[in-house]
């Protein structure tokens, strides 16, 4: 077991990296002792808290306390600690906001920008993030994601030097960079570009020919088409490579990598643990097969948001592009594959002949330019896995994210995440956290009902807190009625009716209308297969094959133990009142 100080400067990694977030005990604990916490291990928790605290001076503020007025605070609340700390005493929040904004200005063309705000975002780091503190699952997942975002700085910084015609004084750091990671394409393709402009093609060859040896002997694959493209116009004397500007310099293709992920919405709330297991599922070492994960859980639970989180996390590691896309329209509605197909490969690169293919020859297209591409695919609203086959990507180096309406089966190497609801102390931080102006007109009581009302539902919960931003006079009772009146009105004032009624939709089309009227309010919360069938006046069988669909669908939920071989079933949080359509009226929608 490592010395407490260890688990002390883990603990105190944990808050800081979590900053303004309440940080669970639960997923502190596995931090600290993975899954064998001895009995001690919440009161040593405490005492590694009282000892910062004492430390730095952090106070003891509990939630519904007084608060101090400023400076940083580690407050104890329901089910976690919170690190209220400034973004801008924490050098990683001030790290990634300079990056993004390199990484605008170097795609605008504005070199000198670029070069001098990636810059800057380097000067925040003197080491390898964490390289003197204990790492837990969820830190080391964490360290890696911090060293590809120092990783891509250096790059961005270079290549932006290189489009100014500074080859000469990048050499020396480049040489080294490429010696330390042989089989980074980037920083090889950038030495590569650095030498030629410095009329010493041979030496620019030299390094493509031992890059390709060790990307062989390593990863057992052969270099990417950037890599070889720009091998290419050395071998032609191409002109462009001598110009700063030019298209092929580093490892930049003719086309720009793709990147299509939408930017996620919310910051997430309560779902640390499971970003960092995907995370480190598609930030992990190389492996054989092609990291899969696919994320489940009843509408409303957040997967689509915590799809995105992971992929832009993780998107350092896929250099060739991200490509996302939706599986369903906002009808529930199947999207066509070759239309998906073609949108992915247009990003790649594909010619308008190319993209006239049929769907069958545009996904063998797909495949052939991915088997030697580390490319990244999020597929959201997935319904079944028969979708699936033509979008994935062949390569070892791609890495697949799947948001899932139900459980599917796509390989035995996939990683499967199932959300559930957000425990209560998340929901209750989440709307005072997003609403802080409101504490003056917010009772905790009220405050307590209104979170219970959202029913663990984070799609709820942001649009509730959405309204109260809108109307900061309101108080927690007329927030309460809105929720209560917007599961019976006729639009969708929460927005999440659409999230179920595409669930519905992706359901047989023969039980769809079933479904819907167990929904009905004479229908009692908890099913069986006999009342289904008496209810519905429909076989046991028949009754007990749509209780058993909507389970997989994320609607229902089997009950243990089962009695005489038969299991009861209820209905997810949220489902009953955010689901039912106007009068309960079953709607048909194509499946």
């Amino acid at each position: 077991m490592a010395p407490a100080a260890q688990k002390v400067r883990q603990t105190l990694a944990m808050l800081v990296l979590n900053a303004g977030r309440v940080v669970p005990f639960e997923q502190l604990m596995e931090e600290l002792w993975n899954d064998s916490p001895p009995a001690s291990a919440h009161t040593a928790l405490q005492t590694y808290v009282y000892q910062l605290r004492k430390r730095f001076s952090l106070g003891n503020p509990r939630s519904g306390g007084a608060v101090r007025a400023a400076g940083p605070l580690l407050g104890t609340v329901d089910g976690g600690y919170q690190l209220s700390l400034p973004a801008e005493h924490v050098d990683v929040f001030r790290c990634e906001p300079l990056l993004a904004r390199a990484g605008a200005e170097f795609r605008a063309e504005d070199f000198a920008r670029a070069r001098d705000t990636a810059a800057a975002a380097l000067q925040l780091w003197r080491d390898d993030a964490l390289v003197d503190v204990r790492k837990g699952p969820t830190l080391k997942a964490e360290a890696v994601r911090l060293k590809e975002l120092r990783t891509s700085a250096h790059h961005l910084r270079i290549e932006s030097d290189l489009h100014l015609g500074r080859h000469h004084e990048v050499l020396g750091e480049l040489t080294s960079m490429a010696g330390r990671e042989p089989t980074d394409e980037r920083a090889q393709g950038n030495l590569m570009t650095a030498l030629y402009r410095m009329d010493r093609r041979a030496e620019a060859l030299q390094v493509y020919r031992r890059a390709r040896e060790r990307i062989a002997t390593e990863l057992g694959l052969d270099p990417s088409p950037q890599l070889e493209s720009l091998h290419r116009a050395m071998l032609t004397s191409d002109e462009v490579l001598l110009r700063p500007a030019g298209r092929l310099t580093a490892v930049t293709a003719v086309t720009r990598a793709p990147c299509h992920l939408p930017a996620p919405r919310e910051r997430l709330t309560g779902r640390a643990g499971q970003l960092a297991r995907i995370t480190a599922v598609l930030a992990g070492p190389a492996r054989e097969d092609r990291p899969l994960v696919i994320v489940g859980g009843a509408p409303g639970t957040g997967k689509s948001e915590l799809c995105l989180h992971a992929a832009h996390q993780v998107s350092g590691h896929y250099p060739d592009g991200r490509l996302y896309a939706r599986l369903r329209d906002g009808a529930g509605r199947r999207v066509r594959t070759a239309e998906i197909l073609r949108s992915f490969l247009r990003g790649l690169g594909a010619t308008e002949e190319q993209l006239r293919l049929n769907t069958t020859d545009l996904s063998l297209l797909f495949r052939t330019w991915t088997a030697d591409l580390r490319v990244l695919v999020v597929l959201d609203d997935v319904c079944d896995a028969r979708d699936l086959t033509p979008l994935l990507p062949s390569g070892a180096g791609c890495g697949v994210v799947i948001g899932s309406r139900r459980r599917l089966f796509v390989s035995s190497s996939a990683v499967h995440v199932e959300l559930a609801g957000l425990p209560f102390a998340d929901c209750l931080h989440l709307l005072a956290s997003s609403v802080p102006s409101h504490w003056g007109t917010m009772d905790p009581e009220g405050l307590r009902r209104l979170a219970r009302l959202c029913r663990g539902l984070p799609g709820v919960l942001f649009a509730v807190a959405a309204q109260l931003r809108r109307r900061p006079h309101w108080t927690a009772r007329q927030a309460t009625a809105w929720v209560l009146a917007s599961g019976g009105a006729e639009g969708d004032a929460l927005g999440v009716r659409a999230g179920f009624g595409r669930t519905f939709a992706a359901l047989p089309a023969e039980l769809q209308p079933l479904a819907y009227a167990l929904l009905s309010p004479g229908v009692p919360d908890r099913l069986t297969p006999a009342l289904v069938a008496t209810t519905l006046g429909i076989s046991g069988q028949r009754a007990e094959d749509l209780l058993e669909e909507l389970a997989e669908s994320y609607l229902l939920r089997a009950q243990h133990p089962c009695v005489n071989g038969r299991f009861s079933y209820e209905w997810e949080p949220g489902t009953r009142p955010f689901a039912a359509r106007p009068n309960s009226a079953p709607v048909m929608c194509s499946a």
